[in-house]
């Protein structure tokens, strides 16, 4: 007896969908993650080359000392591409992922997700994600600068900049009431543009009207949604730690290496850059793999929060029946 198909449609607590969303990875493992590799994969893996050579350059401590802006010049430049490769990569990663599960809600019972639902219109969504994304970024950071003002503002007003003991307090409880703050909003904050992004591609509407209809939904529902988004932030933390924990070693073993040659006691292994471009890319694709456990989760939950209100499948079957 084949398993029941994974549909988003549906009504689910935080069991349900931590459920649905491995039975999704484990019903369809190769389309899902072949889809994603082949497609975001190369973009993802460049980026993170870029970013992995100039962690293990061949420039050692003295070449950099002596010629910091040469350094410097190729760092933001190398910075600046991979960046460009990985924003690209994140955006197709997003337009496969939410394709699959799209597409997966369209089929029979039966009927075989594959990579060629993935693709079927890839460009006009790939585009509209992008421009989104791009879009979203911006308006996060106009927003992040204004409340780095405000709380700058509030610890001039203060007297933050006098100094002593006083100041030292203000910033302690800023501190705190940051962490309370992030605490209290970030799953939150993590939440709404994933499941915005979803709306986008899948409503075809801009990110702003995504967003109003996130918060739609979200309504009435902040604390429920807060605990799924939590835990699917701590369950892909975890996994995420364990796939770059070769990256920590590698890079303390180059950091090592380096050290030693810098102060004369011996050279470098020339090899040990290579080896850790090398683990950085299979990390970083490991760590996009366990990435979509927390982006199924976030979806599932916001496509829960909107069958609650709608019922539409609930409609769908009624109207079946007549």
């Amino acid at each position: 007896m084949t398993d029941q198909k994974i549909h988003y449609r549906k009504v689910r607590d935080l069991g349900a969908i931590f459920t649905a969303t491995f039975a999704f990875i484990k019903q369809n493992f190769k389309p899902f993650f072949g889809s994603l590799l082949f497609l975001a994969g190369p973009f993802i893996i460049v980026g993170s080359a870029i970013s992995a050579y100039m962690m293990g350059s061949s420039m050692t401590f003295t070449k950099i000392v002596q010629n910091l802006e040469s350094f410097y010049g190729k760092l933001l430049i190398s910075y600046f591409f991979s960046m460009i490769f990985i924003l690209i990569g994140v955006a197709i990663y997003n337009v496969i992922l939410n394709k699959n599960l799209i597409e997966n809600e369209k089929l029979q019972q039966h009927e075989p997700l594959t990579i060629n639902h993935a693709i079927t219109g890839f460009f006009g969504d790939f585009w509209r994600v992008l421009g989104n994304m791009i879009l979203l970024g911006l308006v996060s950071i106009v927003a992040f600068a204004l409340i780095a003002l405000v709380f700058g503002g509030l610890f001039a007003l203060t007297g933050g900049s006098s100094g002593g003991g006083g100041a030292i307090a203000l910033i302690v409880i800023m501190v705190i009431l940051l962490l309370v703050v992030i605490l209290l909003f970030g799953p939150i904050l993590s939440f709404i543009p994933i499941a915005a992004l979803f709306v986008c591609q899948r409503d075809r509407v801009n990110i702003f009207s995504a967003i109003k209809k996130v918060l739609y939904y979200l309504k009435g529902n902040f604390w429920m949604t807060w605990v799924i988004s939590f835990v699917a932030l701590i369950s892909y933390s975890i996994m995420g730690f364990i796939v770059q924990i070769p990256v920590l070693i590698i890079s303390l073993v180059t950091t090592f290496s380096r050290a030693r040659s810098t102060i004369g006691y011996g050279e470098a292994d020339e090899t040990t850059p290579l080896l850790l471009v090398s683990v950085i890319i299979i990390s970083s694709l490991l760590s996009y793999g366990v990435l979509s456990v927390y982006y199924l989760m976030t979806i599932y939950q916001y496509t829960n929060l909107e069958e609650k209100k709608e019922g539409s499948s609930i409609i769908e079957k009624i109207n079946q029946i007549q």
